[in-house]
């Protein structure tokens, strides 16, 4: 049966290949064996486990345009296949999406049937049009998720925001625990209001606040389009003021422009500008990050490109 994005659902604890969306309480547990796995990420009991002293994973934040937008001959209907296309060439084993309405999931959980996935509409205009979910989606044979929510950026963090006309933002969560070696990672996907001001920096707040409540020594993902250029901002200056680091700046290696909002055309010359953020927290290195530019034919995915980083997870 099609799961559509609810106001708030239970999840299926049989986990069919799409998660159903969650409710909003910021902790759910979504498997009976979280019971049985360990709390936090990294110990030195790992090492004594036989488990794998560095986990590599591959992350990609990746705004791809509402399917609500006027946006022409770049509408989703005629870049849809393009958006699984890129998501797909690139294989990263988890995805943050932003601006993602319930046709354009439908659409890229068919077209790319190695990822579960899981999140909420943020509730805007009854789920349609201009609204939005930040759902995350996960190569389930390798990753899954212990727990995960969604939390609300205002008015109340725990709940729908009351004060519809303002529409709180959200933020994805998830605590994901790699099949392989039990090693255990949390990551954040988010999308910021459109101007830098109070609002934004509330929301990296509470970012921050939820983050520093993880057990020590986490390995912490946050995934997003923050809307405020890295580096410059007092947006950036306060996401990373807390422990978290821009991917963009510790990687071994960078690919691609230092720009990431592109108007569905091509990297503007001589011009920075990086909106969409890769930040990692804990015991975790990046060797390489990239902007991924790719087009067909003069036709690019979306009005944005996605960010795509190598992680390597130490024990803490």
């Amino acid at each position: 049966m099609r799961a559509r994005l609810p106001r708030a659902t239970m999840p299926h604890l049989d986990l069919p290949r799409r998660v159903a969306s969650l409710v909003t309480a910021s902790r759910i547990v979504l498997l009976s064996a979280a019971l049985l796995l360990p709390a936090a990420p990294g110990t030195a009991q790992d090492a004594e486990d036989g488990v794998a002293a560095v986990v590599t994973l591959d992350v990609m934040t990746f705004n791809i345009r509402t399917a609500g937008g006027r946006d022409g001959s770049d509408a989703w209907e005629y870049r849809k296949e393009l958006v699984a296309e890129t998501i797909g060439g690139a294989n990263p084993h988890i995805l943050g999406l932003q601006e993602a309405l319930t046709e354009q999931i439908d659409f890229l959980e068919e077209a790319l049937p190695q990822y579960r996935w899981f999140g909420v509409d943020r509730g805007l205009n009854g789920g349609q049009g201009l609204s939005e979910a930040t759902p995350i989606f996960y190569r389930y044979e390798e990753l899954a998720p212990i727990e995960a929510g969604t939390f609300w950026l205002g008015n109340p963090p725990d709940g729908r925001p009351t004060r519809r006309g303002r529409g709180s933002r959200i933020v994805t969560w998830a605590r994901f625990h790699h099949v392989q070696t039990g090693r255990q990672v949390y990551v954040f996907n988010t999308h910021l209001t459109l101007r830098e001001g109070p609002r934004q920096h509330e929301g990296v707040a509470i970012i921050n606040e939820r983050i520093a409540a993880l057990p020590p020594g986490s390995a912490v993902v946050v995934l997003g389009d923050f809307n405020a250029l890295a580096g410059s901002s007092g947006t950036w200056d306060l996401a990373t003021s807390q422990g978290l680091r821009d991917s963009w700046h510790i990687a071994r290696a960078r690919q691609g422009p230092a720009v990431t909002s592109n108007g569905f055309g091509p990297p503007p010359e001589d011009w920075e500008g990086r909106i969409d953020w890769i930040l990692v927290g804990g015991p975790i290195a990046v060797p390489s990050v990239a902007t991924i530019v790719h087009s067909v034919e003069g036709r690019f995915p979306s009005d944005h490109y996605p960010v795509f980083a190598t992680l390597e997870i130490h024990p803490s």
